[in-house]
């Protein structure tokens, strides 16, 4: 319901497109890195620090569900970089978790088994290790996940520094087949201890001299990636060095290996100048500039929301940038080409990891504030009485903007005491208008 009452004016209609909103789910936590989202009200967070959240309704639990923090590295960068969780975790109880080995700084591949006698926990000692890769620094990548074919994909980094006006990668580690740099890996973890290969990996063959894990290879920080459960198409996106990050998708039934370039190419742009050898890339969807463009970047890749709670938002890709805060949706043709929105967000955040819902509903991890949110595209609602210019007011804890449906709940009253905008307003509640210049302009 639409209510224009005294002060509320109308202005100019907008377009229907779909706008994100991000609720808060919880608050508080110590650098968290992924989301493992056991289902809408229960959610597993990683932190830098070694330890891994339980959070049940917004609440998180006094004691971690996994506490790694003697076994990293460094509980500021080099903690826990991913994790997933196994596709029948509700019957086997198995979490898969991508950490820094204190000992050499290896990344270290996982399995840790929920407890038995207390499932609000799991135990330390029901290790047991999957992969490790050497790492002298340098990119690690951080993202594992299960593809729709049950089968665990792993990415690791190109193990390279890649400071500000360095070569990176410059003895092409991503591109040597024989080395764990760079690469997608692809195992079946539900069969053999620690894993058996899958038979349609393109290089099973034992030998042929190269890791017949390896599923694709020239990737040079793939932070996150993800599977469209409707599609399975794969969408990757890769941070670049100074110039381009990148977005790729690559359809399903795409034969493998895929070769996404780095450092052969940075984004869709030639980058190394040694690079001779005759080979076919595979180029992204799109890329943008970064730091040579004038702008600091680092690209976090989404998912495609399939969930069933915001059909305008169905079928739209979902991803942002963790150092400018920027979140977009890209919605793909057949034809190859996509529509892409920048989103305006009232809430700056950085946005570190993505995680989807058993059902399909969409959450988003901030590094730096150490928040929680679930995204949406409904309207920002009171959560109390209060002014309208008080962050605390909104279940956003933001501001609404003229692009905003906002609703005022039941027994709320909100305070305009300034000229306000908002795309749409639902009167549930009562407004009250302080003076002549507390108008509110709606545009619907």
């Amino acid at each position: 319901m639409l209510c224009i009452a005294l002060g509320i004016l109308p202005s100019a209609s907008s377009g229907q497109i779909p706008r994100l909103r991000l609720r808060v789910v919880t608050t508080g936590l110590t650098r968290p890195t992924d989301i493992a989202v056991i289902n809408d009200t229960t959610l597993l967070i990683a932190q830098t620090d070694g330890k891994i959240q339980l959070i049940r309704r917004g609440v998180i639990q006094s004691t971690p569900f996994l506490d790694l923090s003697s076994q990293i590295n460094d509980p500021t960068w080099e903690g826990i970089f991913g994790m997933t969780l196994h596709p029948d975790f509700a019957q086997n109880g198995y979490l898969y978790v991508h950490y820094c080995r204190k000992t050499d700084g290896a990344s270290v591949f996982a399995r840790f088994t929920r407890s038995i006698a207390n499932p609000a926990y799991a135990e330390l000692s029901s290790e047991a290790i999957i992969l490790v890769v050497p790492y002298q620094g340098g990119h690690r990548s951080g993202r594992i996940g299960f593809g729709p074919d049950g089968y665990l994909y792993i990415t690791t980094g190109d193990s390279c520094p890649g400071g500000r006006g360095m070569i990176g990668d410059p003895d092409k580690l991503a591109q040597n087949p024989q080395l764990p740099y760079g690469k997608l890996f692809r195992i079946d973890v539900n069969q053999g201890m620690p894993y058996v290969i899958p038979p349609t990996n393109p290089f099973a063959d034992p030998a042929d001299g190269i890791p017949d894990e390896l599923y694709a290879l020239g990737l040079r920080n793939p932070w996150r990636w993800s599977f469209d459960r409707e599609t399975g198409d794969f969408w990757l996106a890769d941070v670049g060095q100074d110039g381009w990050e990148e977005l790729n998708i690559t359809l399903a039934g795409t034969p493998a290996p895929q070769n996404y370039g780095w450092p052969c190419f940075e984004g869709t742009h030639p980058y190394h100048v040694d690079c001779s050898e005759q080979q076919t890339y595979h180029m992204p969807l799109l890329d943008y500039a970064g730091y040579n463009g004038g702008n600091s970047a680092s690209i976090t890749g989404g998912f495609v929301y399939r969930g069933t709670r915001y059909a305008d938002l169905w079928g739209w890709y979902v991803y942002a940038d963790y150092v400018r805060g920027t979140y977009w949706t890209l919605k793909r043709n057949t034809d190859g080409s996509f529509q892409q929105i920048v989103q305006t967000l009232p809430i700056n955040t950085t946005p570190v990891s993505f995680g989807e819902s058993p059902d399909g509903e969409l959450f988003v991890v901030s590094l730096l504030n150490g928040t929680v949110y679930q995204l949406s595209t409904e309207s920002i609602a009171s959560i109390q009485s209060g002014r309208w210019h008080n962050p605390q007011t909104w279940n956003c804890l933001c501001l609404p903007s003229a692009n905003d449906s906002v609703t005022i709940s039941t027994n709320h009253e909100v305070v305009i005491d300034q000229p306000t905008q908002a795309k749409s307003v639902r009167l549930l509640g009562n407004l009250q208008f302080l003076n002549p210049q507390s108008q509110l302009i709606v545009s619907q």
